[in-house]
Formats: structure tokens, C-alpha cells, sequence
């Protein structure tokens, strides 16, 4: 079975605009409103098998001597730019890390206090009572909650910068085409 290519094509009125968001003018017909690297994000990560397909881009531009001038620095620039993306959201899913271990710690401290608040009820409240159950099973409660915010982090907040890198990683290596009208 062969891999089929995401072949993006992105419509452009200048060559710049593939890494920076063209300034909004309906006058000039600019017909996005993000960069192009940006639209070729969207547009991978909406196809189903991103991660096990190749990616080519071919970019549509105005002919200008500015645009040629820069068409032979496009493969370069778009490595440089998505190494350094690569590097920024690294850091970022460092951060998620570093916050998620701080988080737990403080949470497992405070289930640890809220179980010892609740032992301590258990002992000077009468046990048969409502407002025994009441107070036990709050300060138990609460104590899980606290670790509700640590566990988001370690289990789900660092999905998004994982699938991030390896979009980045995919764009770096992938083709790209420009053709001029």
C-alpha cells in the first residue's frame, strides 16, 4: 500500500508572507489571515494519518524580482524557522513539566493534610453524626481535588507541544515548491 503525499498548495501575494501574517487589507485581496507556514500547520494537522504521510508544499506567488530573489533562501529559512519554533515550544513543554512536578508535590501535601483533617474530625466528632460524614468526606474530597490540576498536567496539558515538535520536525524536512503566476 503506498503512503499518499498531504500536498498543500498555498496561495500567496507575497513570497514574505509565508512566515509572517500579511496585514489586513481588502483592497489588496490577501485571502488569509495567517501566515503561510501557519496555513500549512492547519491544513497537515486536519489530515487524518499526518504523523505516517509526507508533506510537500508548493507555494503560488506573483512573480516581483523580490519574490525570485528569495525563492532559492525558502528551503534554509524554513528550517531555520521551524528549528527555532522547535527549540521555543521544547522549552515550553519543559515548563509544563517542571510546573506539573511543583503541582504534585504541593497536591500530594494537601490530600496528606486534608486525610490527617479528616482522621482528626473522625476522632473529635461524634461518628454517628451528620456533620461527622459531612466534614470527613469534604476534607477528603478536597484533599483528591488538589491533586486535580497535577494530574491535568502530567497526563494531558503536554499532548499539544509533543504534536507540536513533530509538525515542526515533519515541515523542517518537507519539500517545498514555488511557482510563479
Amino acid at each position: 500500500m503506498a503512503i499518499d503525499t498531504i500536498d498543500v498548495v498555498v496561495r500567496l501575494h507575497d513570497l514574505r508572507n509565508f512566515f509572517a501574517v500579511p496585514d489586513v487589507d481588502p483592497f489588496a485581496g490577501e485571502d488569509i489571515d495567517m501566515s503561510g507556514v501557519d496555513l500549512v500547520m492547519e491544513t497537515v494537522r486536519i489530515q487524518r494519518g499526518w504523523r505516517h504521510r509526507p508533506v510537500a508544499t508548493r507555494i503560488e506567488v506573483p512573480s516581483s524580482p523580490e519574490s525570485d530573489a528569495l525563492v532559492p533562501r525558502i528551503p534554509q529559512a524554513l528550517a531555520s524557522y521551524c528549528d527555532r519554533h522547535i527549540q521555543h515550544t521544547e522549552r515550553q513543554l519543559g515548563e509544563v513539566w517542571q510546573n506539573g512536578r511543583r503541582a504534585l508535590i504541593v497536591g500530594v501535601v494537601f490530600l496528606a493534610l486534608c486525610l490527617g483533617l479528616a482522621a482528626g474530625i473522625e476522632r473529635l466528632v461524634p461518628e454517628d453524626s451528620l456533620l461527622s460524614r459531612l466534614l470527613v468526606e469534604g476534607a477528603i474530597i478536597a484533599g483528591w481535588v488538589g491533586l486535580w490540576r497535577p494530574i491535568e498536567l502530567l497526563l494531558f496539558e503536554w499532548w499539544p507541544y509533543v504534536e507540536n515538535i513533530r509538525l515542526y520536525r515533519k515541515l523542517r524536512d518537507m519539500p517545498v515548491s514555488v511557482v510563479t503566476y
